[in-house]
């Protein structure tokens, strides 16, 4: 009889694993942050994650969400990864674990062509949106506050969509966004919007985040990354997105 029980016992167990085992990778990034997330279905993180899945042979789920959800579900364990453009930084401490950079992280300041600024010191005393810190582990903040002091007001959106929109109402002056998302608008938005000033580096690159406990699964990812960028793959789905970079 406890054998029975023991052997029982010992089937659920594997049942247990192997479900967990083969459970899918669930993925979270954004609805829209282009260039690097389009749709659920297109962007360049997206299709990133999909090769990097591909490769490491594993199913992945893509899970869209609103940024301020995103650092929430990785938390509570509702997803394994997240990946929309998210820089690396040292503020981010012990909590989170980052892949290899996959993309230099840069800001650039972008306004209206209309306003006919020509520099940044004709910010001075205007309102320049950002979005929430969350994203960027703090180095934007960082970096406007020791290179730019209280010469203008930074005001926090929650998603690129309404930072965009407040720009293109005039609600404020400037964004100071990431350099691919603001060459992005320059292009598609209809030709209302004007780089202002060059772009600069931010933070320590771009990488795919998740808990310390996923350390094995971004070992794996880290050589996929390796291995496209040594191949070419990486540079040819690099071209798809960033040919004016």
């Amino acid at each position: 009889m406890k054998l029975k029980t023991w052997l029982l016992a010992l089937f659920f167990c594997f049942l247990f694993n192997s479900s967990a085992l083969y459970a899918n990778i669930k993925v979270g990034t954004v609805f829209f942050y282009p260039p690097f997330v389009m749709s659920t279905g297109d962007g360049f993180d997206i299709d990133l994650m999909r090769a990097i899945c591909q490769r490491i042979k594993e199913t992945c789920d893509i899970v869209p969400m609103d940024y301020t959800n995103l650092f929430t579900s990785l938390n509570e364990g509702k997803i394994d990864l997240a990946i929309a453009g998210i820089s690396i930084s040292q503020n981010r401490g012990t909590k989170y674990l980052f892949s290899l950079p996959y993309m230099l992280s840069k800001g650039q300041f972008l306004t209206l062509k209309s306003y006919d600024f020509t520099s940044i010191n004709d910010l001075t005393g205007k309102k320049v949106g950002v979005i929430k810190g969350e994203q960027d582990g703090g180095v934007v903040d960082a970096y406007l506050i020791q290179n730019y002091g209280n010469q203008f007001q930074t005001i926090p959106y929650n998603d690129i969509e309404d930072l965009i929109t407040s720009l293109s109402d005039g609600d404020v002056a400037a964004a100071f966004i990431h350099r691919s998302s603001a060459n992005y608008w320059k292009q598609n938005g209809g030709g209302q919007f004007a780089l202002l000033g060059g772009s600069v580096s931010l933070g320590q690159g771009i990488g795919i985040m998740a808990l310390p406990s996923q350390a094995d699964l971004i070992a794996r990812i880290n050589q996929q990354l390796q291995a496209m960028e040594k191949d070419g793959s990486y540079l040819n789905l690099y071209n798809i997105y960033f040919t004016n970079e």
